[in-house]
């Protein structure tokens, strides 16, 4: 029987770092294609190649691959409108309590997932998966979005979504665990930057407002477009990879 593929998004951050360890690691004895995404505001995109290349050295070339840098920013201009030509009063309205930080972190995250199904699509893997933590508050990676929304998103495609560190709860936890395994506890990992710390912006009204945005704009759009077909695949994914060695 074939080890099961798992396409991952590495950001180059320690959260998805270990994530693929923890893949690498699994019973399961899963294969990783690890993919990093760069949405037109992101520094520094090919650090991220510095962490694949620890993790294929520690676990082999047989199980782990680096797929490369791809652009998303085409994709998640198809969410934009309504958001950017509302007035606040308009906002409020629809989109309840939507700052625009969560904004561009959710049309920027659902991108990657969009990708990522289309690379498992290519590449023949059953499984994607990434770093997202609950408790970095993120409300992408609040239940709502990634323990309901996202994991429907990838079912739709036929895919099932795997989160290795979500439970994790402490970074001092999971420095520690790279520690174990012989890496520093560090990396140089790409700076999106209009990314800004959640603070204490969200409560649930701004919870509210993301979900909605989501289940009324973009879904609906989603599958207006056909965006998890293997022809939507066929037609985007080769012409938004940015090479990074000859």
């Amino acid at each position: 029987m074939a080890d099961s593929k798992v396409v991952l998004m590495l950001s180059g951050g320690r959260d998805s770092f270990l994530s693929a360890c923890r893949l690498l690691e699994e019973p399961a004895h899963y294969n990783i294609l690890m993919v990093t995404f760069d949405n037109g505001c992101s520094y520094c995109s090919s650090n991220a190649k510095l962490v694949a290349d620890r993790i294929i050295q520690k676990y082999g070339a047989e199980r782990a691959k680096y797929l490369g840098v791809y652009k998303i920013s085409g994709l998640l201009r198809e969410f934009f409108f309504p958001y950017f030509n509302m007035k606040p009063s308009e906002q409020e309205k629809q989109f309840k309590g939507l700052t625009p930080s969560q904004f561009h972190c959710l049309i920027c995250r659902t991108s990657m997932y969009i990708f990522s199904i289309w690379l498992a699509m290519r590449e023949g893997a059953d499984y994607i998966a990434e770093g997202g933590r609950e408790d970095q508050k993120f409300i992408i990676e609040l239940p709502g979005m990634a323990q309901e929304r996202f994991p429907k998103l990838v079912e739709m495609a036929g895919k099932k979504l795997l989160l290795p560190v979500y439970e994790l709860n402490s970074n001092w936890e999971r420095d520690n665990e790279l520690l174990l395994r012989n890496y520093l506890c560090k990396s140089y990992e790409p700076k999106c930057i209009i990314g800004v710390p959640v603070c204490d912006s969200v409560d649930e009204t701004v919870i509210a407002g993301v979900h909605a945005y989501y289940d009324n704009i973009m879904l609906p759009r989603i599958i207006k477009m056909n965006l998890l077909s293997p022809r939507m695949a066929e037609i985007y994914i080769n012409n938004t990879y940015d090479e990074l060695t000859e």
